[in-house]
């Protein structure tokens, strides 16, 4: 399975219940670090609550073999399905605000590889599918004048990163308005007919505020419109991401900040300044907020705060499953056991047999431990 880059990971502590469908479930999800030095930093845990791990100097004797870091991860067991909505609006193809001086990457230029990519690398747990807005897309046609369809542009299902990778390349950000209330409202009710027992989410991938209802351009109300539908979509059993790319109006941040909560899967950032949606400003934090996003529902995908000390050696990391650290089997195959997901190391991800483990029940905690230059693991 081809994979993708991945910058480093922010931190998850936003969970789901194992086998309680689509409701999310908060939880304190993350690890403490250790290193030689014996101060701890936070490490993510992705798929489940982590729990603290003691840190010693190297060569000190203290509890447990000799490392350089040590993550602990509690998965749960389900796959998933996912709507993505995104936002194909002629504002897309604007360079973000704040770009550096020269560059003439468009927000579509960020959002189109990084959802190819995490639709690829994501395929094998989470079955994708894909609703655009708006479909209106002639320059004669006024803002909002062309209705949703309900048909997606691609349906739920499995391993379907190629069917959604070339509807993304088909698309141009050339929409006429912002729709955001009917889209999701299209999406919800399609996925009301997706009948496996999968949770289910929505994905809203947008950059800026609404500014229709139905097809009448109505700035003043499409944002509540909006943010009552995302609502409608959590009471239906489907919480909603929101992801705003580049965004930087602060009524645009206020609006996208309504629509996280009323979806019940925001950001779980610690920062009381922050925003409850996924703020993507260029590719690098835009990968980020997928690989997040999605870490919290593959199981088998583990981002780690910080890379290993010593990069692309697996000799230098173990990953270790339940109480009785079985130890998993590095595989660069990626058939059965586990690897990176890529050179920079930011995430691990288990594969085969071992994953089957993992979703089937829990199998217990994951954790990952880093060796040192002179320490090889356990």
């Amino acid at each position: 399975m081809t994979r993708f880059q991945v910058l480093p990971a922010i931190v998850v502590s936003w969970l789901m219940a194992a086998c309680a469908g689509p409701r999310p479930m908060p939880s304190a999800a993350s690890g403490q670090g250790g290193t030689t030095s014996g101060t701890g930093g936070r490490a993510p845990a992705t798929g489940g609550s982590g729990g603290a791990v003691g840190s010693g100097d190297i060569g000190s004797g203290g509890v447990g073999p000799a490392n350089c870091g040590l993550f602990q991860f509690q998965p749960t067991a389900k796959s998933a399905d996912i709507m993505m909505v995104l936002d194909r609006s002629g504002s897309m193809k604007n360079v973000p605000s704040g770009a550096p001086s020269g560059s003439t990457t468009t927000k579509w230029q960020i959002v189109v590889p990084a959802m190819e990519q995490i639709v690829t690398a994501t395929q094998s747990s989470i079955s994708w599918g894909l609703k655009s807005f708006p479909e209106a897309a002639s320059d004669s046609m006024d803002d909002c004048a062309g209705s949703l369809t309900s048909t997606p542009d691609v349906p739920m299902g499995a391993a379907d990163g190629p069917a959604m990778t070339t509807a993304i390349d088909a698309m141009t950000p050339e929409g006429k308005g912002t729709p955001t209330g009917d889209a999701i409202k299209v999406a919800t009710a399609y996925m009301k007919t997706v009948a496996d027992s999968h949770p289910k989410y929505l994905l809203l991938a947008t950059d800026g505020e609404p500014t229709c209802v139905g097809t009448d351009k109505d700035s003043d109300n499409a944002g509540p419109y909006a943010v009552q539908a995302v609502g409608d979509a959590l009471a239906s059993g489907f919480p909603t991401f929101v992801v705003g790319i580049a965004t930087t109006k602060k009524s645009d941040n206020s609006r996208l900040d309504e629509l996280a909560v009323a979806g019940g899967a925001g950001n779980s950032s610690t920062n009381p300044l922050g925003t409850h949606y996924f703020l993507a400003d260029d590719a690098a934090t835009l990968q980020a907020a997928l690989l997040a996003i999605t870490g919290q529902i593959s199981s088998c995908l583990f981002p780690l705060a910080s890379p290993p000390p010593v990069p692309n050696d697996p000799n230098k990391a173990g990953v270790y499953l339940g109480s009785g650290m079985t130890k998993i089997p590095y595989d660069a195959t990626r058939s059965n056991g586990w690897a990176y997901t890529d050179s920079t190391d930011a995430a691990i991800e288990i594969y085969g047999s071992w994953c089957s483990m993992i979703q089937a029940d829990g199998a217990g905690a994951v954790q990952v431990i880093f060796g040192c230059p002179m320490i090889d693991v356990p």
